[in-house]
C-alpha cells in the first residue's frame, strides 16, 4: 500500500533530526521510501508556548499493516529521543501516518485519515508536494518553506543501462559508448559526484575522477586521495553543498538509497539486453522530460 507520513519536531537540530528519521524509516522492514517533501516552519498548534515546529512529508510504500506500521514508527520516535509528557507539547520528532491511498483505517490507536489533518497547514502544504492529487482547502495559516530536506541537494542519477534499466555484470559496467562517456563528463565536471566502493573500482586505475569533488559512500575504505569519505547518507548531507548540482553515479545500492531524494534523472538507455544482475531503481514517481534518439540507444532525462 502506498502511505503518507508526516514529520514534525521542534527541539534540537530540527533537519538533522528529520533527516535521520527519514533514514530510520527507510530501514523499516517491507517499507520503501518514495518520494520526500520540502521542509516547512510553522508556529506551534494546540500548545502556543513552545519554540517553532520544522515539518516535512514522506511518501512510503509498505507491506505492513497500519498498526504494524504504527509500531515501526514509534519505535523510531523513542531512539530518536521523543518522551511523551504533554499533548501537542514540544518534542524531538513526531511520525504520524497522514494518509493511506485508497484506504480508511480507525481503532483506539489510531485513525488514518489522520483526524486533524484537514485543520492543519503545516501538515497539508509538505503533504500537497509530493501529493498534488490530494483535494483539500489550505486555512492561511503562515507556513514557510525552510533549507534542510535532502532534496534541497538538488541530487540527480546519472546512469548508462541496458533496455531493462540493467546497470551492470559481474560488477563491471554494461556499455562503454563514447557519446555516454562525453555526456557524462558535460554533466559531471566542475560538479560534485557521489557514488561507492564498487564503483570506483570501474575507473580508470580505479582513481577518483579528475576535475570534479568525489565523495564515496562507503563503512570500509579509510583514505583515498581525491576524494572524501562518508560512512551513511546521513553523513552525506552534512557534507554536500545546497548551492551545487550533485550527481549519484552508482552503483545499484546507492542508487536505490539516494534515488528517493533525487530531482531529476539522466538516463543513457541502450536498445540492448546486458544479461545484467544489478538494475537501476524503477522511476515510476519521475516524469520523462525529454528524450534525445540515436542509433542503439536514446538520451533520456526525468524530472519530479
Amino acid at each position: 500500500m502506498i502511505c503518507y507520513i508526516g514529520l514534525g519536531g521542534n527541539l534540537g537540530e530540527r533537519q538533522r533530526t528529520l533527516r535521520r528519521a527519514i533514514e530510520r524509516v527507510k530501514t523499516i522492514p517491507a517499507v520503501k521510501l518514495l518520494r520526500v517533501s520540502s521542509f516547512y516552519e510553522s508556529e506551534p498548534w494546540g500548545v502556543v508556548n513552545q519554540p517553532n515546529y520544522l515539518n516535512a512529508a514522506i511518501k512510503i510504500s509498505t507491506e505492513l499493516e497500519p498498526l504494524a506500521l504504527l509500531d515501526e514508527l514509534q519505535r523510531i520516535e523513542s531512539e530518536l529521543g521523543r518522551v511523551r509528557r504533554e499533548h501537542w507539547g514540544a518534542r524531538t520528532i513526531d511520525l504520524d501516518i497522514l494518509l493511506i491511498e485508497g484506504r480508511a483505517f480507525s481503532s483506539e490507536r489510531l485513525t488514518v485519515p489522520h483526524k486533524f489533518l484537514f485543520e492543519r497547514d503545516f501538515a497539508l502544504i509538505p503533504l500537497k508536494e509530493i501529493f498534488p492529487q490530494l483535494l483539500c482547502n489550505l486555512r492561511g495559516d503562515v507556513v514557510n518553506r525552510v533549507t534542510g530536506s535532502p532534496t534541497d541537494f538538488k541530487l540527480k542519477c546519472v546512469a548508462c543501462v541496458d533496455k531493462n534499466f540493467g546497470l551492470g555484470r559481474g560488477g563491471k559496467l554494461l556499455f562503454r559508448i563514447p557519446a555516454d562517456l562525453k555526456n557524462f563528463r558535460r554533466l559531471t565536471l566542475g560538479n560534485t559526484i557521489v557514488y561507492g566502493r564498487k564503483t570506483l573500482e570501474t575507473f580508470p586505475n580505479r582513481r577518483p575522477l579528475d576535475g570534479r569533488r568525489n565523495i564515496i559512500l562507503s563503512r570500509t575504505l579509510e583514505n583515498i586521495s581525491g576524494a572524501e569519505i562518508v560512512a551513511g547518507v546521513e553523513d552525506l548531507f552534512d557534507a554536500l553543498n545546497t548551492t551545487e548540482d550533485n550527481f549519484v553515479i552508482g552503483g545499484a545500492e546507492i542508487f536505490g538509497e539516494l534515488i528517493p531524494y533525487a530531482t531529476e534523472i539522466f538516463l543513457t538507455v541502450v536498445d540492448a539486453d546486458g544479461h545484467a544482475d544489478a538494475f537501476f531503481p524503477t522511476v515510476d514517481d519521475f516524469t520523462l522530460a525529454a528524450a534525445q534518439i540515436f542509433d542503439g540507444f536514446e538520451f533520456r532525462r526525468y524530472t519530479r
